[in-house]
């Protein structure tokens, strides 16, 4: 099939029967059938844009019909893969789109993961662990996967739209169903992958399929909702009691204060003339400040009116969208609060000496040590080298063009410069989680090391019909494991119904 009939696939499987085929006026296509009177087809519409600059302005063109999606999304870079009910222009030249509004959805058919990465280069380094997250602990498959500037749009789509019905209360459950199976996939991947957007709009606008962009695409595997959403569940749970077995954090005394009402912190926010010439600079001011209101519990949107509003008062402000990127940062979940180290520092920096002892003798908070960067510490933490094990081996089965690739114990313990107990340790876990398996060879013969995404990235590069002899090769060299059926099972799967039915057995229903 030529590339550009497999973007047209990918569209039209993503858009179901959310459009009409045909357009209203001036369609190519003849019409074999006349619309019968009194029969009222429900169809909506989609947004698409040229450009991402357009993008962000909202500049686009509304499309109802799939012929002239098909017509025009060779030269868009960006669409609205959910259909809405309608959506207008806001201008009389008909240029800057609106309506796009998750209470405007019609049918929701598919969601979409961001990931991004600092550059092409470590875009493409990394596509393997990005692959190996996509299939969500082998339960399920993305159907789409789009290749961006800096990094990759993962598509799941559903084998069925969701339709989107308002109840007589005003509420719309399947969007707060699908919003709490977004959230979950984004909490998952950012848990693997730190590059994740967490905070994208989950009916929002995303990369349009197109002959140059695609990295990978499984039309027969698309995901079933339900089966979906209790993988969700399942995983917000699991969360839940994981967050509950943590060490809990130090308990406040009574009648301490918000960070934010604390003397530092208003110190710090009247301030007008910091800049970036300084290593404590605005940044690392608006992180601290951001921060101290998540440790507060104020509102990701109130704090942005906060800091929005300190930023427009220093002499050299940031960008508001450099803004809105630190305070998505400190909201992430994966800090407490302001460190102690960092509000010292500000305030040495900007704060003048005969107040800044004061400001930090009256502040009654509850103060948190961050870990040091691994470049900072002489020891590393197994999961770090964990890390290092994946990236090589990923790195060494795509330059070898194969399922595996064969080295020693010694070779990775001087590549990767870890000691042999350390990699043995780190080795064993990685086993144990079926993310990578390993043949010994015998005397002078290498090891053969495989991950779970070398060996399914191969299978589904495969046709149907080649894919049994592969796992039967494979399985000839690793032996016939659980994980390694659960892959097969997967790549063999062809119809939708098939699909479902798998995907619901390897999710634990209760």
């Amino acid at each position: 099939m030529s590339a550009m009939k497999t973007a047209q696939q990918a569209i039209d499987l993503i858009l179901h029967q959310g459009l009409r085929e045909t357009k209203a006026r001036h369609s190519n296509v003849l019409k074999l059938e006349k619309t019968i009177p009194g029969k009222q087809n429900k169809h909506g519409a989609i947004a698409m844009y040229r450009s991402k600059a357009q993008m962000a302005k909202s500049w686009g063109t509304i499309y109802t019909s799939k012929e002239a999606v098909y017509d025009n999304y060779a030269t868009s870079t960006h669409w609205t893969p959910n259909v809405f009910n309608y959506l207008t222009y806001t201008d009389a030249a008909k240029h800057y789109v609106k309506g796009a509004k998750e209470q405007n959805l019609s049918q929701i058919n598919t969601l979409v993961v961001d990931v991004d990465y600092r550059d092409a280069e470590e875009r493409q380094v990394k596509f393997a662990e990005v692959w190996d997250t996509a299939m969500l602990d082998v339960q399920f498959l993305p159907t789409l996967i789009l290749v961006t500037q800096k990094g990759y749009h993962i598509y799941y789509v559903f084998d069925e739209p969701v339709f989107v019905r308002r109840h007589t209360n005003g509420k719309l459950p399947a969007v707060r169903a699908a919003k709490a199976i977004a959230k979950s996939l984004k909490q998952y991947y950012a848990q693997k992958l730190p590059a994740v957007d967490v905070t994208c709009n989950s009916f929002g606008i995303f990369r349009v399929p197109r002959p140059d962009n695609i990295e990978y695409f499984e039309p027969k595997m698309t995901v079933d909702f339900q089966a979906l959403m209790t993988w969700s569940i399942n995983f917000a749970n699991d969360q839940r009691v994981a967050k509950s077995n943590q060490t809990k954090r130090p308990v406040k005394m009574r009648g301490v204060r918000r960070q934010i009402d604390q003397p530092w912190f208003q110190a710090l926010i009247n301030q007008t003339d910091i800049d970036q010439n300084v290593g404590y600079g605005r940044h690392n001011t608006i992180f601290t400040l951001a921060l101290a209101c998540y440790s507060s519990n104020v509102s990701q949107a109130q704090c942005f009116d906060i800091l929005d509003e300190f930023n427009s008062n220093l002499n050299h402000p940031l960008a508001t969208q450099h803004v809105q990127k630190v305070i998505n940062d400190a909201y992430s979940g994966q800090f407490h609060a302001a460190s102690r180290e960092y509000v010292n520092a500000l305030l040495e920096t900007w704060v003048p000496d005969a107040d800044r002892r004061v400001y930090l003798q009256r502040s009654q908070t509850t103060w948190y040590k961050y870990a040091k960067p691994r470049t900072e510490r002489v020891n590393s933490h197994v999961n770090e080298w964990q890390a290092d094990l994946m990236a090589y081996f990923n790195q060494r089965t795509s330059q070898d063009n194969n399922w595996f690739t064969r080295t020693s114990l010694r070779h990775i313990s001087k590549e990767l410069n870890i000691c042999l107990g350390s990699l043995t340790k780190a080795l064993k876990e990685l086993i144990d989680q079926g993310l990578v398996y390993r043949e010994k060879g015998h005397g002078r013969q290498a090891t053969m090391f495989a991950t779970r995404s070398s060996l399914l990235q191969h299978a589904m590069a495969l046709k149907q019909g080649q894919r049994l002899n592969y796992w039967l090769m494979v399985a000839r060299f690793l032996g016939p494991t659980e994980q390694l059926l659960a892959l097969r099972r997967f790549s063999l799967t062809s119809a939708p119904e098939t699909t479902k039915v798998e995907q619901l057995r390897l999710v634990d229903t209760g």
